[in-house]
């Protein structure tokens, strides 16, 4: 839970809250669906960038759901975070194999954290199903988000653009300098409230 709001500026908010990460070396497809099921019942976000392109999609009933039933193999992936509210797991590609982190907050020592909402490319939007939509820009790019709740609108009215809630977990050094030690995906927001 966000508690103690020392500092907002320029959209970033400093808080302190309770946070623990553990790591997941290595791992493969087994490791990656059983640590999935143990920490994920409820749908989750995910985004897989994969080498050949970006997947978002969801985490739900045990398995991953992306628009159009597209599916991937870990050995085309370069990162996958699945995350939510309170934890997120980050997979990435290193010597040929992979590596993870899980990371779950309201657990674990205190520590600051910067919140912040950065702007996705998409000033259009359009429904493709009941579960998806499509963001694009003029410059031709173009994401698929897992989102029921969304009003698309204008580039001109930000608050109706499509963000992404990260959170910064910040360490202090031997030298007493701060510098951020981790990041997480929290949720697609529009700015303010989360979506779905």
């Amino acid at each position: 839970m966000e508690a103690n709001c020392m500092l907002e500026a320029n959209g970033l908010k400093l808080i302190a809250i309770r946070s623990i990460a553990a790591s997941l070396d290595p791992i493969d497809w087994d490791k990656l669906q059983s640590t999935l099921r143990e920490n994920f019942a409820a749908p989750s976000n995910v985004v897989a960038w994969l080498d050949y392109k970006v997947l978002i999609g969801l985490w739900q009933n045990q398995d991953f759901l992306f628009h159009e039933n597209e599916t991937f193999d870990l050995k085309y992936v370069q990162r996958l975070r699945v995350f939510d509210k309170q934890k997120e797991l980050l997979v990435w590609r290193s010597n040929g194999g992979w590596k993870g982190r899980l990371r779950i907050d309201d657990q674990g020592e205190e520590t600051d954290v910067v919140v912040a909402h950065q702007l996705l490319f998409g000033t259009r939007g359009e429904r493709l199903s009941p579960q998806f939509a499509k963001l694009e820009e003029d410059r031709g790019t173009t994401l698929v988000l897992p989102l029921k709740d969304i009003d698309f609108d204008e580039k001109d009215n930000p608050s109706t653009r499509v963000f992404i809630k990260t959170r910064n977990y910040i360490k202090i050094n031997a030298v007493h300098q701060a510098g951020y030690c981790d990041c997480r995906f929290v949720a697609f927001t529009d700015g303010q409230n989360e979506l779905s």
